[in-house]
């Protein structure tokens, strides 16, 4: 019974390795982000906007989302949640994410227990915003 035990346990190393490690860099990168623009130069949701936000903020604005904000797709990002005003195409200081994230106003995004987004990942946020917030 004990060389049962000892050989689940090994195989269930890798496993929790695994677990552990995802668990540790699911708190937001500070790497540099890649800005991908479409073929009319603006900042595309599916290449560069939608990927931080995956990044930063889907531990809370996933499947179960905090204040009915969900973050899995375009559509519930330009919904918005419970706030208005989350995305205001063409005004990103008026947009509540935004101001979240550059902790202007409350709540600050992300809590304080995660990374908070660079500098370069908020201005890939304003510019999109400022460009109209499109699908692309």
């Amino acid at each position: 019974m004990k060389k049962t035990i000892i050989i689940v346990a090994l195989t269930a190393l890798p496993a929790l390795s695994l677990a552990l490690t995802s668990c540790a860099s699911a708190g937001g990168s500070t790497d540099p982000i890649e800005v991908n623009k479409t073929d009319e130069g603006k900042i595309s949701f599916s290449k560069t906007v939608h990927p931080i936000l995956m990044d930063h903020c889907i531990r809370c604005h996933g499947e179960d989302a905090d204040g009915d904000l969900s973050i899995l797709n375009y559509e519930d990002v330009v919904k918005g949640g419970k706030t208005a005003g989350f995305i205001r195409p063409g005004d990103p200081e008026g947009s509540k994410i935004i101001t979240s994230v550059e902790k202007t106003a409350v709540p600050n995004m992300p809590p304080k227990i995660f990374p908070a987004l660079t500098e370069d990942r908020i201005q890939a946020l304003k510019q999109w915003i400022e460009e109209g917030a499109e699908n692309n």
